[in-house]
């Protein structure tokens, strides 16, 4: 985004998001809750439009704040009309989950959502009261190492916690960290 930004006009980078999102949404194989992960995906679609429009890059610096509160409320959602959206993504890798796996997806749904609302908030204080640099910074590096830490932290903590192996490409390595309980 900075570097579109710095060499082209904001209508050409809208275009080129919205071609991304149209992409993406043409991508998605069909599934059981896939309405849910629509929404970001028709936000980046709507606001690349209105910027595209409007040729404002005031605009599009919004794309992460609007990401975020669409993540947030599907998350969110998920969390009065079950099941959780962490238990969906569970389910698409094994479809037997015990209770206490349910609630452990209910609870980092939790997370999940907390996290959305305060990344929402930066992000949205970076379009509007910073300079284009400290927004690419934040929005660029620092929001997805901050995912990163959570979702390692998170993988970690599961490995532990329930030690059940079904394929993944990371079993070996957990199997060794965590050997499975007997």
């Amino acid at each position: 985004m900075y570097a579109g930004l710095q060499w082209y006009s904001p209508r050409f980078v809208a275009i080129v998001l919205g071609i991304g999102a149209v992409g993406n949404l043409l991508y998605l194989q069909p599934f059981r809750y896939q309405t849910r992960l629509l929404f970001p995906l028709i936000g980046t679609l709507l606001l690349s439009l209105f910027s595209a429009l409007w040729n404002q890059s005031s605009a599009i610096l919004y794309l992460p704040s609007l990401i975020a509160i669409n993540f947030g409320l599907s998350f969110g959602y998920s969390l009065w009309h079950p099941p959780s959206m962490v238990e969906v993504f569970a389910r698409m890798r094994s479809e037997d989950l015990t209770r206490e796996a349910v609630r452990y997806c209910r609870l980092v749904t939790g997370m999940w959502v907390i996290f959305f609302v305060f990344n929402t908030t930066i992000a949205g204080f970076t379009a509007c009261c910073t300079s284009l640099e400290v927004w690419s910074l934040y929005n660029g590096l620092i929001s997805y190492c901050v995912v990163g830490v959570l979702f390692t932290t998170e993988l970690f903590y599961r490995y532990w916690r329930f030690r059940r192996y079904v394929g993944s490409p990371t079993d070996f390595l957990f199997k060794r960290i965590f050997p499975p309980k007997v």
